[in-house]
């Protein structure tokens, strides 16, 4: 695994992820891992792209919201490949 890139860490049964973003933005693609996370552990009505939109004006335009994005899309992502076939 490059070290150069940060990764989303194994879930639900799949592999670590790794994004195409630096260790500069590792603070912003943690916070969109835990933000989607939060969001699997929760039972609610509470749309998932709501949950994207309303925590992702959160964070600075640009570079930094994607990062955001990047985490929580990807650990999305982990949850979905470990429950179908």
């Amino acid at each position: 695994m490059d070290e150069n890139y940060v990764s989303i860490p194994a879930a639900d049964g799949c592999p670590s992820l790794l994004t195409p973003w630096g260790s500069e933005f590792a603070p912003m693609i943690e916070r969109g891992v835990q933000c989607a996370q939060a969001w699997l552990n929760t039972p609610g009505d509470v749309p998932l792209w709501w949950e994207l939109a309303q925590a992702r004006k959160t964070c600075p335009a640009g570079d930094s919201q994607d990062a955001f994005e990047a985490g929580f899309l990807l650990r999305i992502q982990q949850r979905l490949q470990g429950v179908l076939p």
